[in-house]
């Protein structure tokens, strides 16, 4: 656990700075009604990091966050512009075009480079967890210089105004993008500035309060993905992606329940719930009884849940073949991974091994691979043949059970005959 922490420690003081200097822009962002003005100056700001890229300059260098930085400026005098236009154009429309050709044009420029789909994925994602002391000795004091200079102005940069001062906004917005996407990405810096900005404007009313709550969720959220990204080895940027969709999600799901009538989104949820049920039972019903043999992911999830469910259908032949295929999968599965835990040992403990070993190691993995592979097709080929012969029984059997389980009475579901006179 201590080796966990310093070697997250780093990453998450960056994706709070992060979070304080994004939910602060995004609450004015949702103010604005220019939800993906972020995504265009991010897009911008990682052709700009393309170009640099082309030229042959380092991804982590002065020279690249110098493109980055100008092309964003550049941007942010047209967004500054749009607003003009916006009476006859809706400026989220010219937003998207500026978003669009941006990222075709960064497509076009790495489409013949050797690195190119790496330096596209580094855009898009970044690497936030390599992050440290020296990305923070730089951020601070740019993004409290931003923070002094919103203080000092006011009013003025907080609401629609002159072209001057939508320019100022625009083009401190810019540098703040330019620098969060050179560490973290296009996809994160979005999640950063929307989705903790748009929870507290959900949950609350003034911008002190609003702030407050945003830069909360955006802290827990950024925890919870370096974890999971940490102990499950996923991509940190997705991860943390997947952290805030899960977050505002949730607020969403709570905001009845916090906010309202609490039974009355009690019943709504329930009656989503049972609809929900029965939808997922009718259809999968109807899948078994028209492919049998098709992926059925209601039986599956049923299945793995309580696999003496299987013992329902299955002749006794069938169970014991079905048995005796998943021991000898499993059992396949542990050898292999038994020869990775080696490999790994005595490439850390830096016993190198020989080319014959490395050949012997790699034949055996590819043959507990195919071996086991050929289990998973007996196994499915039992189970698709099983299914097959009760289809229509069980297919009805589930339709009886999604009609009882739906929230109709009999009043609703019985015919209306015309009345005879």
């Amino acid at each position: 656990m201590t080796e966990a922490l310093s070697f997250l420690w780093p990453g998450f003081l960056v994706a709070v700075c992060l979070v304080g200097i994004h939910v602060y822009f995004g609450i004015h962002i949702l103010r604005r009604g220019v939800i993906f003005v972020d995504l265009a100056l991010a897009q911008i700001a990682a052709l700009g990091a393309t170009v640099a890229f082309m030229l042959g300059h380092p991804v982590q260098s002065a020279a690249t966050y110098g493109y980055s930085l100008v092309f964003t400026l550049f941007a942010a005098l047209l967004l500054a512009f749009t607003r003009q236009w916006a009476t006859r154009i809706p400026q989220e429309a010219l937003i998207g075009v500026i978003y669009v050709v941006a990222a075709a044009a960064a497509i076009l420029l790495i489409d013949r480079a050797p690195q190119g789909a790496e330096h596209l994925k580094q855009v898009l994602t970044g690497n936030i967890l390599t992050s440290g002391v020296k990305d923070l000795a730089f951020i601070v004091p740019l993004y409290t210089g931003v923070g002094l200079v919103h203080w000092l102005l006011g009013r003025r940069l907080s609401g629609v105004g002159a072209f001057v001062w939508e320019f100022i906004f625009y083009a401190s917005f810019g540098v703040v993008v330019t620098s969060s996407v050179a560490i973290a990405g296009v996809l994160l810096v979005f999640s950063f500035l929307i989705m903790p900005a748009a929870i507290g404007v959900l949950y609350a009313t003034t911008f002190s309060r609003q702030l407050s709550v945003g830069w909360v969720t955006g802290t827990v959220a950024s925890a919870a993905g370096l974890v999971a990204s940490y102990f499950f080895d996923l991509p940190t940027g997705a991860a943390m992606v997947c952290a805030f969709g899960f977050a505002l999600a949730l607020a969403g799901i709570a905001y009845p329940f916090v906010q309202g009538d609490r039974r009355r989104a009690l019943s709504g949820a329930l009656l989503a719930l049972r609809w929900g049920g029965s939808l997922v039972l009718a259809a999968s019903a109807l899948q078994l009884m028209a492919a049998p043999r098709a992926d059925q992911p209601l039986l599956d999830v049923a299945e793995f849940a309580a696999p003496s469910l299987r013992n329902l259908y299955f002749s006794k032949a069938e169970a014991v073949t079905f048995a005796d295929a998943r021991d000898y999968a499993e059992r396949y599965r542990i050898e292999a991974e038994r020869l990775n835990e080696s490999e790994i040992r005595n490439r850390s403990q830096g016993e190198a091994l020989d080319d014959y070993m490395v050949r012997r190691i790699s034949s055996f993995l590819k043959s507990y691979g195919e071996m086991r592979k050929g289990e998973q097709f007996v196994m499915n080929e039992v189970r698709a043949r099983a299914r097959e012969r009760v289809r229509w029984i069980a297919g009805p059997a589930l339709l009886v059970l999604a009609l009882l389980s739906a929230p109709l009475s009999w009043r609703q579901l019985r015919w209306r005959l015309p009345k005879i006179r």
